[in-house]
Protein backbone atom coordinates (compact mmCIF):
# COMPACT_ATOMS: atom_id res chain seq x y z
CA UNK A 1 0.00 0.00 0.00
CA UNK A 2 2.96 2.47 0.84
CA UNK A 3 4.65 1.85 -2.68
CA UNK A 4 1.66 2.41 -4.55
CA UNK A 5 1.00 5.71 -2.69
CA UNK A 6 4.56 6.49 -3.37
CA UNK A 7 4.09 6.03 -7.08
CA UNK A 8 0.39 8.18 -7.06
CA UNK A 9 1.93 11.35 -5.10
CA UNK A 10 5.28 10.66 -7.33
CA UNK A 11 3.06 10.96 -10.69
CA UNK A 12 0.64 13.64 -9.01
CA UNK A 13 3.57 15.63 -8.29
CA UNK A 14 4.74 15.36 -11.95
CA UNK A 15 1.79 16.00 -13.30
CA UNK A 16 1.43 19.07 -11.17
CA UNK A 17 4.95 20.39 -12.27
CA UNK A 18 4.33 19.66 -15.59
CA UNK A 19 1.53 21.52 -15.98
CA UNK A 20 3.23 24.37 -13.84
CA UNK A 21 6.35 24.44 -16.27
CA UNK A 22 3.90 24.12 -19.30
CA UNK A 23 2.38 27.51 -18.67
CA UNK A 24 5.62 29.04 -17.97
CA UNK A 25 7.03 27.61 -21.28
CA UNK A 26 3.48 28.81 -23.33
CA UNK A 27 3.82 31.96 -21.67
CA UNK A 28 7.69 32.84 -22.32
CA UNK A 29 6.83 31.75 -25.81
CA UNK A 30 3.84 34.25 -26.00
CA UNK A 31 5.74 36.72 -25.14
CA UNK A 32 8.44 35.74 -27.36
CA UNK A 33 6.17 36.13 -30.20
CA UNK A 34 5.02 39.11 -29.14
CA UNK A 35 8.09 41.15 -29.14
CA UNK A 36 9.11 39.31 -32.61
CA UNK A 37 5.80 40.62 -34.14
CA UNK A 38 6.95 44.16 -32.76
CA UNK A 39 10.22 44.14 -33.57
CA UNK A 40 9.91 42.69 -37.33
CA UNK A 41 6.49 44.19 -38.01
CA UNK A 42 6.50 47.77 -37.36
CA UNK A 43 2.85 47.78 -38.77
CA UNK A 44 1.72 44.92 -35.71
CA UNK A 45 3.53 47.55 -33.09
CA UNK A 46 1.11 49.99 -33.93
CA UNK A 47 -1.65 48.17 -34.74
CA UNK A 48 -1.29 46.97 -31.14
CA UNK A 49 -1.85 49.91 -29.49
CA UNK A 50 -5.88 49.87 -30.37
CA UNK A 51 -6.06 46.45 -31.25
CA UNK A 52 -7.30 47.65 -35.17
CA UNK A 53 -5.58 44.16 -36.26
CA UNK A 54 -5.68 43.25 -40.16
CA UNK A 55 -6.92 39.73 -41.29
CA UNK A 56 -3.25 39.12 -41.24
CA UNK A 57 -2.22 40.19 -38.19
CA UNK A 58 -4.94 38.24 -36.67
CA UNK A 59 -3.95 34.85 -38.03
CA UNK A 60 -0.23 35.43 -37.10
CA UNK A 61 -1.86 36.20 -33.46
CA UNK A 62 -3.29 32.48 -33.60
CA UNK A 63 -0.23 30.54 -35.16
CA UNK A 64 1.48 32.53 -32.38
CA UNK A 65 -0.71 30.84 -30.13
CA UNK A 66 -0.30 27.11 -31.60
CA UNK A 67 3.30 27.42 -31.13
CA UNK A 68 2.39 28.14 -27.28
CA UNK A 69 0.46 25.12 -26.96
CA UNK A 70 3.05 23.16 -28.96
CA UNK A 71 5.24 24.38 -26.74
CA UNK A 72 3.80 24.02 -23.53
CA UNK A 73 2.46 20.97 -23.48
CA UNK A 74 5.77 19.30 -24.94
CA UNK A 75 7.41 21.10 -21.82
CA UNK A 76 4.31 19.42 -19.78
CA UNK A 77 4.54 16.10 -21.10
CA UNK A 78 8.29 15.85 -20.80
CA UNK A 79 8.70 17.08 -16.94
CA UNK A 80 5.63 14.53 -16.29
CA UNK A 81 6.86 11.63 -18.37
CA UNK A 82 3.19 10.73 -19.44
CA UNK A 83 1.35 9.66 -22.54
CA UNK A 84 0.16 13.30 -22.79
CA UNK A 85 -2.43 13.08 -20.43
CA UNK A 86 -1.00 16.45 -18.38
CA UNK A 87 -1.02 18.06 -21.29
CA UNK A 88 -4.63 17.42 -21.64
CA UNK A 89 -5.04 19.36 -18.23
CA UNK A 90 -2.96 22.24 -19.59
CA UNK A 91 -5.37 22.78 -22.34
CA UNK A 92 -8.32 23.06 -19.77
CA UNK A 93 -6.19 25.72 -17.94
CA UNK A 94 -5.93 27.36 -20.96
CA UNK A 95 -9.09 27.18 -21.79
CA UNK A 96 -10.03 28.17 -18.03
CA UNK A 97 -8.25 31.39 -18.26
CA UNK A 98 -8.81 32.06 -21.90
CA UNK A 99 -12.68 31.90 -21.86
CA UNK A 100 -13.06 34.48 -18.94
CA UNK A 101 -10.93 36.96 -20.75
CA UNK A 102 -12.22 36.50 -24.26
CA UNK A 103 -16.10 36.63 -23.20
CA UNK A 104 -15.54 39.45 -20.50
CA UNK A 105 -12.83 41.38 -21.53
CA UNK A 106 -11.58 41.23 -25.44
CA UNK A 107 -14.82 40.35 -26.93
CA UNK A 108 -15.40 43.99 -28.44
CA UNK A 109 -11.59 44.03 -29.49
CA UNK A 110 -11.73 41.09 -32.03
CA UNK A 111 -14.03 39.27 -34.75
CA UNK A 112 -16.30 36.67 -33.68
CA UNK A 113 -14.26 34.28 -36.58
CA UNK A 114 -10.83 34.93 -33.98
CA UNK A 115 -12.61 33.87 -30.98
CA UNK A 116 -13.35 31.28 -32.32
CA UNK A 117 -10.42 30.23 -33.95
CA UNK A 118 -8.51 30.50 -31.05
CA UNK A 119 -11.38 29.04 -28.28
CA UNK A 120 -12.60 25.69 -30.03
CA UNK A 121 -9.47 23.79 -31.05
CA UNK A 122 -7.38 25.11 -27.72
CA UNK A 123 -8.66 21.91 -25.50
CA UNK A 124 -7.65 19.01 -28.24
CA UNK A 125 -5.01 21.12 -29.83
CA UNK A 126 -2.79 20.92 -26.74
CA UNK A 127 -4.02 17.29 -26.07
CA UNK A 128 -2.91 16.52 -29.64
CA UNK A 129 0.74 17.91 -29.15
CA UNK A 130 0.92 16.33 -25.92
CA UNK A 131 0.14 12.73 -27.47
CA UNK A 132 2.57 13.56 -30.29
CA UNK A 133 5.33 14.90 -27.56
CA UNK A 134 4.93 11.51 -25.22
CA UNK A 135 5.39 9.56 -29.13
CA UNK A 136 8.34 12.06 -29.41
CA UNK A 137 10.16 11.46 -25.99
CA UNK A 138 9.04 7.20 -26.14
CA UNK A 139 6.70 7.85 -23.43
CA UNK A 140 4.80 4.47 -23.18
CA UNK A 141 1.06 4.43 -21.30
CA UNK A 142 1.78 6.71 -18.64
CA UNK A 143 5.50 5.44 -17.88
CA UNK A 144 8.70 7.37 -18.64
CA UNK A 145 11.35 5.09 -21.00
CA UNK A 146 12.49 2.31 -19.39
CA UNK A 147 16.44 2.93 -18.16
CA UNK A 148 17.25 -1.19 -18.46
CA UNK A 149 18.65 -2.48 -20.84
CA UNK A 150 17.37 -4.94 -22.89
CA UNK A 151 20.61 -7.32 -22.73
Amino acid sequence: MGIALGVTLATTGRLGAGIAIGCIVAVATGIGAVLLARGLWPAYAAAEIGKTYTNAMLLTRLAAAAVCIVAGASATTRVARDSGRAAGWLGSVFLAVSLPIHLFRVWADYPLWYHLAYLIPLLPATAMAGRLAARLFGYAGDRAPSTQSLA
